[in-house]
C-alpha cells in the first residue's frame, strides 16, 4: 500500500523557530513524496518457541517479534538500488534440528525495494540465518558498548551474542558491516542464489589498543562505513574525571587472514591508522577559550572539530558528520572538514536531531528529528544563548528526547545549506495523522535513515508507542497496532517522485590523514580533553553586542561544580538579545549527581519571552526531572518541562 504525503515545508512550529543569521540562499520548493510500507517476515503470534508455525509462515522461513524490538538499528541501502538491509529479531522458531530453527534471534535480512520476490517466494532473504558455527568464529562477545556509561546503567557484561546492528553494504555487494562484524559471501553477491548459508563467513572486527597487540580489542559503537568501502568511523565511551565521556574515531579496515596476536585469534578485520578526532593543543578548537590578549575574557570560538557523537560521512567520503552544541539546549548536526577541522552547521532548529544520512550527491540530507513536536522546547526554545551552563545541564536535558524506549523522531528532508530563516526542511511523512497511517504521530522514527544510491528513495523505520510510555499512569492510552500481526515496528520508504535517478557514485579509496586530530597508536593512552570551561571569573562579549559575566568553579577532584552567568544585552547575531541570569550547580562530583538549574532570562529581538525556573530551581539527573520546573515562554506560547514522574 502506498500513500501520498502532504507536501509541507517545516517553516517553524512557533515563532521560536525563526532562527538567526545563516546563508541567504532561498529555500527549495516542497516536492511530492509517496510513502509505502516495505514487506517484512510474518509476525510471530508470541515470542515462545514453536509459535512460528506453517500456518503463520507457509514457507517456513521465520517470523519476527511483534514487540518494539522486532526491528533493530538500521536500515542500510545496498548499492544495487534494489535491496535494503535491516536487522530484525526472529522469534518463535521450532527447536533444532527442524530446518526453520535457524530463523532465531538477531539477524540481518535483505529486502526487495521493487516489489519483486526472491526465488523462494519471499520478498526478503536472511543473510545470516543458518551460517555454520565454524564460519562465524570469534563473533560472540560479552562486552557492552555502553559499558563505560554510568548514565545508562550498563556497566555489566552481557550474555554472549553476535551484534549485527547498523548493517551497511560495502560497494562490492558481497560484504556487509554489521555491528563489530563483516558478513562476507566470498565471490558471490549476498543477495544472489549462489550465496547460501554455508558460503557465508562472518568475520569479527578488532580495534586493538594494547601496545603488543595482545588481548581482546576495544569496544566501539555507532560504526559508519565510508562510501569507499575501506574506512570506518565510530564512537566509544571512556571514563573521565567527571564520570564518562565519548570520543569519535576513524580508521581503516584491513583483512587479517592469519593473526599472530590478539583475540579473537581467527581470520578477522583489524582497524588500522586510527585517528581520535580531537585537537587538545589548539585552543581555537575549544567551544570557549581564554582570550590570549586578555586573561579575563572568554572567547566563543567558531565551530571546529564538532564531532560529539559520530553520525557518519559525507557521500564523497572526505568529511565526517557529528553532533555539536553551538547554543544553549540545542544539539545540532555538523559536517567537519578532515583537512582543517572547520565545521559547517547543518541544523539550527531548537528541536533534538540525531540520526541522519547525506544524499548520494551530498546536496541534501535526511535527519530523524523531533521538530514536529514541542517536547524539548522548554529548554531550547529561547535561542541565542551561548552554551555555558550546558556543560552541566545539556547532557541531562537531552536524555528527555525519549520517553523510555519511545523516540519522537520523524524524517525531515533538508538541503545541504541547512536550516535558515524560516526554512526548516520538509517532513517526508507529513499528513493528517490518521491512526495507523504513514503520518500517525504515535509511530515514531528510529535510527537510522538510509538513502538509495540513485537518490530517489529514503528508507526509515518506526516503532509504535508502547507501555510504559503509554497506558497505565499516562494520559495517552496505548494504541492498537494495525501493522501485520499487530507488529509494533514497520519499515517505510519515501519515494521522491519528481527526482530522476542519478548514476551510482563511486568513491575511490584514498589514504585519509587528519593532521589536526590525534593519531592513536595501539597502546597510546587516551588524551585528556581540554576543559569545557576554564575556572575563574570572566567576561564574554557578544559577537555583535552585549556581555556575559561568567563564573566557573570546579570540584577539587575534577568536574565542574558551578557555572554562573549574568547577561546584559548579549547577542551573537544581532537578532536574539538575552538579558538576565542563569546558573547550574552540581553539589557533589560525579556524572550521576543531580544538577540544580536556576534561570531567570529574558529574550528580545526576533523573539520575546522568558525562561524561568521555579523557586529552588529545576533539579534534574539522568533519571529525569527530580524537583521543580523550567518554563520557557516565547511570543506568548509556553513550554513546560516534563512531569517529575517521567
Amino acid at each position: 500500500m502506498a500513500w501520498t504525503a502532504g507536501v509541507v515545508l517545516c517553516t517553524g512550529l512557533t515563532t521560536a523557530l525563526q532562527a538567526g543569521v545563516v546563508e541567504d540562499a532561498p529555500p527549495p520548493k516542497p516536492e511530492p513524496v509517496t510513502i509505502s510500507e516495505l514487506p517484512l517476515p510474518p509476525t510471530a503470534p508470541a515470542d515462545t518457541p514453536g509459535s512460528c508455525t506453517r500456518a503463520v509462515n507457509p514457507r517456513g522461513t521465520g517470523c519476527i517479534s511483534a514487540s518494539e524490538y522486532g526491528l533493530q538499528e538500521g536500515p542500510g541501502a545496498m548499492w544495487d538500488n534494489r535491496h535494503v538491509l535491516m536487522t530484525v529479531t526472529f522469534t518463535g522458531a521450532p527447536a533444532a534440528p527442524a530446518p526453520a530453527s535457524i530463523y532465531s534471534g538477531e539477524q540481518v535480512i535483505a529486502i526487495r525495494l521493487d516489489g519483486t520476490k526472491f526465488p523462494n517466494g519471499d520478498p526478503w532473504k536472511c543473510l545470516t540465518c543458518g551460517v555454520p558455527e565454524q564460519n562465524r568464529r570469534g563473533t560472540l562477545i560479552t562486552a557492552n558498548p555502553m559499558g563505560e556509561s554510568d548514565a545508562h546503567g550498563d556497566k555489566e557484561a552481557l550474555a554472549p551474542r553476535m551484534p549485527l546492528d547498523h548493517p551497511q553494504a560495502f560497494p562490492d555487494g558481497k560484504r556487509v558491516l554489521a555491528g563489530p562484524n563483516v558478513i562476507d559471501c566470498g565471490p558471490h553477491e549476498l543477495t544472489s542464489t549462489a550465496c547460501t548459508p554455508d558460503k557465508v563467513r562472518i568475520f569479527p572486527v578488532r580495534w586493538g589498543r594494547t601496545p603488543d597487540g595482545s588481548g581482546p580489542g576495544s569496544v566501539f559503537r555507532e560504526q559508519r562505513l565510508n562510501p569507499d568501502g575501506v574506512h570506518m568511523n565510530w564512537s566509544a565511551f571512556a571514563p573521565s574525571p567527571g564520570g564518562v565521556e565519548q570520543f569519535g574515531y576513524l580508521g581503516k579496515l584491513v583483512f587479517n587472514p592469519k593473526p599472530k596476536m590478539g583475540e579473537p585469534n581467527v581470520p578477522r578485520y583489524d582497524i588500522e591508522n586510527v585517528y581520535l578526532l580531537l585537537n587538545n593543543t589548539d585552543p581555537t578548537f575549544n567551544q570557549f577559550s581564554i582570550d590570549p590578549k586578555n586573561p579575563k575574557k572568554l572567547v566563543h570560538n567558531e565551530p571546529r572539530g564538532q564531532i560529539g557523537e559520530m553520525r557518519g560521512w559525507t557521500r564523497d567520503g572526505r568529511n565526517v558528520i557529528g553532533m555539536g552544541f553551538p547554543e544553549a539546549g540545542n544539539p545540532d548536526l555538523f559536517i567537519t572538514n578532515l583537512t582543517d577541522g572547520a565545521s559547517h552547521r547543518l541544523t539550527r532548529d531548537p528541536a533534538y536531531t540525531d540520526p541522519m544520512m547525506m544524499s548520494p550527491d551530498d546536496k541534501w540530507f535526511v535527519a530523524m528529528d523531533t521538530r514536529t513536536t514541542t517536547r524539548h522546547l522548554y529548554y531550547s526554545a529561547m535561542q541565542g544563548i551561548p552554551p555555558l551552563t550546558d556543560t552541566l545541564t545539556l547532557p541531562i536535558a537531552v536524555c528527555c528526547y525519549n520517553d523510555g524506549n519511545r523516540r519522537f523522531f520523524q524524517p525531515i528532508l533538508i538541503d545541504a545549506k541547512g536550516d535558515r530563516g524560516r526554512y526548516r526542511g520538509q517532513q517526508l511523512n507529513a499528513g493528517p495523522g490518521t491512526p495507523g497511517s504513514f503520518s500517525d504521530p504515535d509511530w515514531n522514527g528510529r535510527a537510522d535513515p538510509a538513502w538509495s544510491p540513485d537518490g530517489t528513495r529514503v528508507i526509515y523505520w518506526q516503532a509504535l508507542v508502547t507501555a510504559p510510555a503509554c497506558g497505565e499512569g499516562r494520559k495517552q492510552p496505548c494504541p492498537t497496532s494495525t501493522a501485520p500481526g499487530g507488529r509494533r515496528t514497520r519499515l517505510m520508504m519515501a519515494h521522491l517522485t519528481s527526482r530522476k535517478p542519478m548514476p551510482t557514485r563511486k568513491v575511490t579509496p584514498k589514504p585519509i590523514n587528519v593532521d589536526w586530530a590525534i593519531a592513536l597508536r595501539p597502546g597510546d593512552p587516551l588524551p585528556k580533553r581540554p576543559l569545557e570551561l576554564p575556572a575563574g571569573t570572566f567576561v564574554l562579549n557578544g559577537k555583535v553586542a552585549g556581555t556575559a559575566n561568567v563564573r566557573v568553579e570546579y570540584h577539587p577532584a575534577g568536574g565542574i561544580k558551578t557555572v554562573d552567568v549574568r547577561y546584559t544585552g548579549y547577542t551573537d547575531d544581532g537578532q536574539h538579545i538575552i538579558d538576565g541570569t542563569e546558573s547550574a550547580t552540581r553539589a557533589k562530583p560525579g556524572f550521576l549527581s543531580p544538577v540544580v538549574w536556576q534561570a531567570d532570562l529574558r529574550a528580545s529581538g526576533v523573539q520575546t519571552g522568558t525562561k524561568k525556573t521555579s523557586p529552588g530551581g529545576f533539579v534534574l539527573s539522568f533519571r529525569g526531572p527530580e524537583k521543580g520546573e523550567l518554563v520557557t515562554t516565547i511570543d506568548g506560547r509556553e513550554y513546560r518541562s516534563p512531569p517529575v514522574s517521567r
